[in-house]
């Protein structure tokens, strides 16, 4: 009778953690990544605390002890007797519920290369992004997803935020590779990353920018000569109640304030989203209020390149076409 209760409550109790707990990818063929990570672990610069979920788990232990006129184990009777015992052991540890986002659907569409002035983008903002690897969230594989960008260029995933993407692999050139190791792959000139919406209910701003700090100079180690870009964390719509755009502003100013004397430069790819009360555009929403519709990723690249490249804080070759401070007036 006792199974017959149990089991199905621990069936549903697992299925709710499924549908609502995003899941580490700790599956990661990173070799560069893993004694970066180590190393760090001796030094007190790695003032990271991750936070750890920890399921509650029900163990029932049954017991039968049979008395007969030959046992004398419980009693002397004539009449056989069964004792059923019961041990319930719960483990009362803390435990962390993940507020995130996760994947995005996946696009059919195959990318092919833009026209120069599409979407407002010039030859010489296309150069610069095909010298840009994006680093982040779901939001930012929204870039690879619907066909912005080239694959290569793009190095996200759902759940990813400056706190746990060391805990994630990452799509490249057809496997699965950690952060550290997909860039030394890929070896951008420039990086931009792009993710805290799944921060932003998790830790506190000061916590957001340390996490961030380890993150960016473990990758300097394996990229000394690029040049890292901290793009601030997009908003929601006002009637999403995934978290508040208050939150969102409070994130970004701090990290904004945090890189004010770096070397990393902070940049705000999220006012041409916003509408007159800093929330999002609805004509820029996935559908949920959170994620970007592909014509968002526009608006945004066009910011980032108005930022970047229109200044000359970036330049170099790219396809033949020169940009930022390498193009001739």
């Amino acid at each position: 009778m006792f199974q017959n209760i149990i089991l199905p409550a621990a069936a549903a109790l697992i299925t709710v953690c499924c549908l609502y707990r995003c899941g580490s990818n700790t599956d990661r063929n990173d070799p560069v990544q893993t004694a970066l990570l180590s190393a760090a672990d001796t030094t007190a610069a790695d003032t990271t605390t991750r936070p750890v979920t920890t399921a509650v788990t029900t163990t029932t232990a049954t017991t039968t002890t049979t008395a007969t006129t030959t046992t004398t184990t419980v009693t002397t009777t004539t009449t056989a007797t069964t004792t059923t015992l019961t041990t319930t052991t719960t483990a009362t540890t803390a435990a962390v519920t993940e507020i995130t986002i996760g994947e995005i659907p996946a696009f059919t569409t195959e990318y092919h290369s833009p026209e120069p002035d599409a979407h407002g983008l010039t030859a010489q903002d296309y150069a610069f992004l095909s010298d840009t690897v994006f680093v982040g969230d779901s939001i930012c594989s929204g870039l690879r997803v619907y066909k912005i960008l080239p694959d290569d260029n793009v190095v996200a995933k759902g759940c990813v935020g400056a706190r746990n993407i060391f805990d994630y692999t990452f799509p490249v050139r057809g496997k699965e590779f950690g952060v550290t190791y997909s860039l030394s792959l890929l070896k951008p000139k420039y990086v931009v990353f792009s993710m805290g919406m799944n921060d932003v209910n998790m830790t506190s701003a000061e916590k957001y920018c340390e996490n961030y700090d380890f993150l960016l100079k473990t990758l300097h180690t394996v990229l000394p000569e690029s040049k890292f870009f901290v793009a601030s964390v997009t908003p929601i719509a006002a009637d999403c109640t995934f978290s508040t755009n208050a939150k969102i502003n409070a994130l970004n100013a701090a990290m904004q304030e945090h890189l004010k004397d770096s070397d990393d430069t902070y940049v705000d790819i999220a006012e041409g989203l916003k509408i007159w009360d800093g929330s999002l555009r609805s004509t820029y929403s996935g559908g949920d209020g959170i994620h970007l519709a592909p014509d968002a990723y526009y608006i945004l690249l066009n910011s980032l390149c108005d930022e970047l490249v229109d200044t000359k804080v970036v330049g170099g070759w790219k396809n033949g076409v020169a940009y930022g401070w390498a193009k001739k007036k």
